[in-house]
């Protein structure tokens, strides 16, 4: 099963095509690389007017067009279940900027598994600048943030700050993910959901790589091994890894044969295409892919 994410005030993937994606994040218009984007854009991305339309444009490196506020912030809501978090988004050296926006969709998903389960316990590995964690955090969770970067760690205790989760139970751990998760087996340590968002191949601080292919098995093992009696779930993301879900879900029940649902983290185009076959259809853009496991339905 797909999960889609489609426009809102606070995103909108406005233009895709040529290599790259042009998004709304709040009221900033940027246009960055995606070399996913092999098709033909609208025409906006091409024409003259996105050296006015977009407040910064990546090429090697940012490339402000207006006077952009860097950072500035990215609010996202459940308004059923009351919950909001806010992240800080700013230009650096690279083309992320913090957020990663298909992941609105998981960030659903994990507050309506935790809504009925006050003080669980959640690791959460790989976690980038804590859009998860606070997600978790704001649903009564008690949190375990992991990453290997010390800049993302400051990042993602910026976020918690801004979220008014300051007081809220959250270790941050700057470390070596499935290091981490092994000294936490010999110890002893429950989880009663595990997420984790390994990338394709990383290099850390201290020059350790990372290797997807070489380590998957090893995390997953070690996952089984550290959740708790009573789970409640596993969350899986695989980013620009080139395999289609089924691959990640193979992966995945080589270790866990609970009920589980894998597929792709898609972003719905706002502008249509007028392409030659169909005109006006909206393009989707594949953004990686995911599994989710439960243990309690």
């Amino acid at each position: 099963m797909n999960l889609m994410t489609k426009t809102s005030k606070i995103y909108s993937l406005l233009d895709s095509g040529e290599g790259q994606r042009l998004e709304k994040f709040g009221n900033n218009i940027l246009l960055r690389p995606d070399n996913i984007c092999l098709w033909h854009s609208s025409g906006l991305i091409k024409s003259e007017k996105i050296k006015l339309l977009a407040q910064a444009v990546y090429f090697k490196q940012w490339e402000l067009n207006s006077n952009l506020i860097n950072p500035w912030h990215f609010e996202f809501e459940i308004n059923r279940l009351n919950l909001q978090i806010k992240l800080a988004l700013r230009l650096g050296p690279s083309k992320n900027i913090g957020v990663f926006p298909e992941q609105q969709a998981n960030w659903v998903w994990i507050a309506e598994k935790l809504k009925n389960k006050p003080k669980a316990k959640i690791l959460n590995l790989f976690g980038y600048t804590g859009g998860a964690s606070l997600i978790a955090a704001a649903s009564g969770a008690e949190v375990c943030h992991v990453d290997a970067s010390k800049a993302v760690i400051t990042w993602a205790r910026e976020n918690q700050n801004l979220s008014g989760l300051s007081h809220a139970p959250i270790r941050w751990i700057e470390d070596d993910c499935l290091s981490f998760m092994r000294r936490e087996i010999k110890r002893g340590v429950k989880y009663d959901a595990i997420i984790m968002d390994p990338p394709a191949f990383g290099r850390d601080p201290k020059g350790n790589t990372f290797s997807f292919q070489e380590q998957i098995h090893d995390l997953l093992k070690a996952a089984r091994n550290l959740l708790s009696d009573e789970p409640i779930f596993l969350l899986v993301n695989g980013y620009a890894m080139g395999y289609p879900a089924e691959v990640l879900g193979n992966l995945v029940r080589e270790y866990f044969s609970e009920k589980m649902t894998c597929g792709e983290l898609q972003i719905e185009q706002e502008i249509k295409q007028e392409n030659l076959i169909h005109k006006n259809s909206a393009y989707v853009l594949s953004c990686g892919v995911y599994v989710h496991v439960e243990f309690d339905s």
